[in-house]
This record gives structure tokens, C-alpha cells and sequence, in this order.
């Protein structure tokens, strides 16, 4: 990424919360992720992602964009179908082009997934297509 390029400069302490509700498409069944009608992991942690992007969309410049790079992620209880699922990312720190999110997901009834994921910016202009 070009140094001159500041649009990270100031998303430490940006969050963004995004609402889902379970459906069947999202169940490990459904994902092939195991064998339980109940959220599946991989979508929990596509879920986590998504509220990653909404916390520093507001902030990346038209030249970049974030790739995935690193995931902790503890998934702590089922979520079932039909269930109301908040997804939370908070922007902890950014260090050269890496951005570390603290991540959590929880419904009425408990805490569903908490976690770290780190993105890493790129220039759209050079990454591949």
C-alpha cells in the first residue's frame, strides 16, 4: 500500500454492528459443517466478517480494500433457526496495512461467537483480478 495513502489513519475505535436471522441455508446441515440444524460455524465467522466491513467502510478510500488474513474465533453456543443473531466488530488497532477487530455475536438467549479477526488493505489498483 502507498504510504501516502492515510485512509486508515484514524478507524481505531470504529465499530459497526449488522443484524441476521438464522435460516436453514445458514445451518451446519446446510453447510456441510456438521451435522446439527443449528448456525454453522463458518457462517458465524462470515457474519463476524460482514460487521468488519461495516466498521471501516466509511473510512476506506476508492483505491483500497480489505482482504482477510487472520481468524480466532471461539463459537460459544447454537444459534437455531429463526433466531435473531447481532454481529459486532470494533476496530482495536491498526498496525502498516493490518487492522485488528475484536468481534463478538450474541441473540437474546446468550453470547453466540467471540473472536479477533485481522484484515489487511490493499490498492484495488494493483491486487489482482
Amino acid at each position: 500500500m502507498s504510504k501516502s495513502c492515510a485512509c486508515l489513519d484514524n478507524v481505531v475505535g470504529n465499530a459497526a454492528t449488522c443484524e441476521f436471522t438464522v435460516a436453514e441455508t445458514h445451518t451446519a446441515i446446510a453447510l456441510g459443517s456438521g451435522s446439527v440444524n443449528v448456525l454453522a460455524t463458518p457462517m458465524a465467522i462470515t457474519w463476524s466478517e460482514a460487521a468488519t466491513i461495516a466498521a471501516i467502510s466509511p473510512a476506506i478510500c476508492s483505491n483500497c480494500t480489505t482482504v482477510g488474513y487472520k481468524i480466532e474465533f471461539s463459537h460459544l453456543s447454537p444459534s437455531l433457526v429463526g433466531e435473531l443473531v447481532h454481529s459486532k466488530a470494533l476496530v482495536e488497532s491498526v498496525s502498516g496495512d493490518r487492522i485488528v477487530f475484536a468481534v463478538e455475536l450474541s441473540s437474546a438467549q446468550a453470547p453466540v461467537g467471540k473472536g479477533k479477526i485481522t484484515r489487511v488493505r490493499v490498492d484495488r489498483r494493483t491486487w489482482p483480478n
